[in-house]
């Protein structure tokens, strides 16, 4: 509840005075801003224009407040083609516009041969805010840049911005560029909004928030709608920038959006990305990945895992081979462990004596094999990222058993790869000149080691980190988060692309990083960062897991099923990918990737051998054993064991998910966009008699949620309710009594409610 108390009568003239605030409930008074263009202007209701606008500013630029303090300009009509810039306000400079709806706009601007920016709220604008404000059906027309708020900022002594705001108009621009929310950037911040009409351009640029960016200016956490966006460069966010910089980070689109010159089709997923000029795109009313393949059951999860060790494991020496006849070579050494970590997420998952067996079991075949875990053993252990692989597992393993043997192995296994061995003389992993880890030393003369020409992996320098945040999360010994910040901030700068989210395979020297792109790398940097988001909260790590997660998802992948690679021992890379992208859905809350891994889980399983072994092709039935070693069928089974069968799963997991909106686009579903302040004055009742008056106003918040597939709107008092898709059209317009539910399809929903000449929009899951 908001209670407004104020002063005395006298009081609040003098107050009135001191802040120098104009009342607006006409057109007239509209019309009177352009008398004193610096005055702070507040609306007290809803205004209809009956006649055409004139623009205000064309001379010199509004700098002042217009505060529509939650009501709505409507019908506004401006046809002008002598102007260069085109608007409510023609120019704006240093002004605040907030608070504001405009309605049923028609603006149109521009000679055919003369270029004419054109908004509905502004032409051009600098150093202007926008923040709260709403633009709803209308168009622009211009035959220079345009946009629905803003055809065009420049540059100015502050960045212009625009924030928690919407519109669904269409724009269109002749000559220039088109952008849904600005037509063309100098210096602008776009944050927390959306646009849902349509943006064309018949021969320049076109985005979905800005259409051209030269400036350094920056989108965050925006969500482009349309059905459509044309022109002859065409990005689903910003749609090109020619100079500065463009920041972009948490845009969304929807994945049927089409783009184009003529012929419009949407943007193939291989061609989207979360921080690139295309905004990432995410499914719009159903889930990307349905299977034709039924959901595997919880027993499946048990019998995928027991044709592996069937087919694989020996029990006699408690280790797995490479081929099913259990014969030849043993798996290699750091594969092993990621065997032991499908046997604990199998223990973790059931809890049966049986997985607790085939764990115990494991650690001692491994133990027997690998020279009792002697890390000073350069025969075999000859790098440091077997070692590592290790040390996780083994990190992993004393999670799950509080047994101080694993713990002990671990930690010293840790030290090995980073100080070195003064057995086997190596100065160890990590360069503390240059920074990050090195793959192996130099066995001929490992005083000597390691040169640069032994380059720095993925492989060593992601594991490390996840080694020593497992270390840190069982022990809290800061030496081991401060140690996987440090690895991790080298790593994204010289083995992660921040713009897409691939990962290089290495580095050496100071050349430029290797850009071949493998699975397990991709994997370990999600882990890697996850673990760090939940340490320390810090956006950053997690934004870099999701950015990884999207780019093994869409560039990777082929007509979704995830890239397998046929080289020496790489079958397993999806067992380990499936250690980590969990860890990203539970621990980052990124319940998107579900869909996605049911669909390939489905189709390896369903494609398997009647044995029940799976191959690393999910796209296909499985070949004959044979020509099936144990890296390759180990996949299925370690995706089985972590991702549970989708009957089981309690989460709303596409893009209508709430906890996807709020984590990935950060919006707040339990506030409003509030179009009201809290400190404005009250609309004064003047009375006839100089008797002194005392006045109070009571406002209470709206409480809008979502139940059973139903809206309830709870308000204080009598209210309309207008509920609007996230296209923008108009769902349903009603009345509303109190405790009564709006039925609707599950989806995200804008609602917008009035009472007492005060209104609120919100956003809701409706689920």
């Amino acid at each position: 509840m908001i209670n407004k108390k104020f002063l005395l009568y006298g009081l609040l003239l003098s107050c009135i005075a001191s802040q120098a605030q104009t009342y607006i409930s006409d057109a007239k008074g509209l019309e009177a801003i352009s008398e004193n263009l610096a005055g702070h202007y507040i609306l007290t209701g809803d205004i209809t224009l009956s006649e055409e606008w004139t623009p205000i500013g064309a001379n010199n630029p509004f700098k002042g407040i217009l505060d529509g303090n939650g009501y709505a300009i409507k019908n506004l009509r401006i046809s002008n083609n002598n102007l260069s810039t085109v608007g409510f306000f023609a120019k704006t400079d240093g002004a605040q516009l907030k608070n504001l709806g405009i309605e049923n706009a028609e603006v149109t601007a521009g000679k055919e041969d003369a270029e004419a920016c054109a908004g509905i709220f502004i032409g051009e604008a600098k150093s202007t805010h926008i923040t709260n404000c709403y633009i709803r059906e209308g168009f622009v027309t211009g035959r220079g840049s345009a946009g629905s708020f803003i055809g065009k900022v420049i540059r100015g002594s502050s960045y212009s911005s625009i924030k928690n705001s919407y519109s669904t108009a269409d724009i269109l621009s002749g000559l220039a560029n088109a952008g849904g929310l600005i037509g063309l950037a100098e210096n602008a911040t776009v944050k927390d909004a959306y646009f849902a009409g349509t943006a064309e351009t018949q021969s320049r640029i076109c985005g979905g928030i800005i259409g051209s960016s030269v400036g350094n200016d920056s989108v965050s956490s925006c969500v482009v709608l349309s059905s459509y966006l044309k022109g002859v460069i065409v990005s689903r966010i910003v749609g090109e920038n020619t100079q500065g910089r463009i920041s972009l980070s948490n845009n969304y689109a929807r994945t049927d959006l089409a783009t184009g010159s003529r012929n419009l089709a949407p943007v193939p997923v291989n061609q989207t990305y979360l921080k690139g000029v295309q905004g990432e795109n995410i499914p719009y009313l159903a889930p990307e990945y349905v299977s034709d393949f039924p959901s595997y059951t919880e027993a499946d999860r048990d019998n995928a895992l027991t044709a592996l060790n069937t087919n694989y494991y020996s029990t006699s020496r408690r280790i797995y081979f490479e081929r099913y006849t259990k014969t030849g070579r043993v798996s290699a050494i750091w594969t092993q462990a990621i065997f032991w970590d499908m046997a604990m997420n199998a223990y973790k998952r059931t809890g049966s004596s049986a997985h607790k067996k085939l764990m115990d079991d494991l650690f001692e075949g491994n133990r027997i094999e690998y020279a009792n875990y002697n890390w000073d053993n350069g025969v075999v252990w000859f790098i440091y990222d077997d070692i590592m692989w290790w040390v996780v597992a083994l990190a992993r393993a004393y999670e799950l058993t509080n047994d101080a043997k694993y713990l002990e192995l671990s930690e010293s296994g840790f030290e090995r790869v980073w100080s070195g061995s003064k057995v086997l003389k190596d100065k160890g992993s990590y360069d503390p000149v240059n920074g990050g880890m090195y793959w192996a030393w130099d066995q001929k003369n490992p005083e000597g080691s390691p040169l640069p020409t032994m380059g720095k992996m993925a492989c060593i320098n992601y594991p490390t980190v996840i080694g020593a945040m497992t270390l840190y999360n069982t022990t809290k010994k800061t030496t081991y988060l401060n140690k996987a910040k440090d690895i991790y901030l080298w790593s994204r700068n010289n083995l992660f692309d921040k713009e897409i989210g691939r990962v290089a395979d290495s580095k050496h020297g100071s050349g430029n990083p290797a850009w071949v792109m493998h699975v397990y790398n991709q994997a370990t940097c999600i882990g890697a960062a996850v673990m760090l988001y939940k340490e320390t909260g810090d956006r950053m790590y997690l934004d870099d897991a999701v950015l990884a997660a999207n780019y093994t998802k869409n560039q990777m992948s082929v007509n979704g099923f995830m890239h397998f690679e046929t080289g020496v021992e790489q079958g397993i890379y999806h067992a380990i990918f499936a250690q980590y992208i969990i860890r990203l859905i539970e621990d980052g809350e990124q319940y998107q990737y579900l869909p996605w891994l049911w669909y390939n889980i489905q189709a390896g399983w369903a494609n398997r051998l009647a044995s029940n072994v799976c191959y690393k092709d999910y796209s296909k039935p499985a070949p004959a054993v044979s020509s099936i070693e144990s890296y390759d069928a180990s996949g299925i089974p370690a995706l089985m064991q972590v991702v549970p069968p989708a009957e089981t799963m309690d989460k709303a997991t596409h893009a209508q998910s709430r906890i996807f909106y709020e984590k990935n686009l950060n919006w707040d579903f339990n506030t409003t966009w509030d179009f009201s302040e809290e400190d404005l004055l009250p609309k004064l009742n003047f009375s006839n008699t100089s008797r002194i008056q005392s006045i109070e106003i009571d406002r209470n918040r709206v409480e809008i949620y979502s139940k059973d597939c139903k809206i309830f709107i709870n308000a204080p008092h009598p209210a309309t309710a207008e509920i609007y898709d996230t296209l923008g059209s108009l769902y349903v317009k009603k009345k509303i009594t109190q405790g009564e539910g709006i039925e609707l399809p599950s989806g995200v929903y804008i609602v917008r409610t009035c009472f007492d000449n005060y209104s609120t929009v919100q956003k809701i899951i409706n689920q």
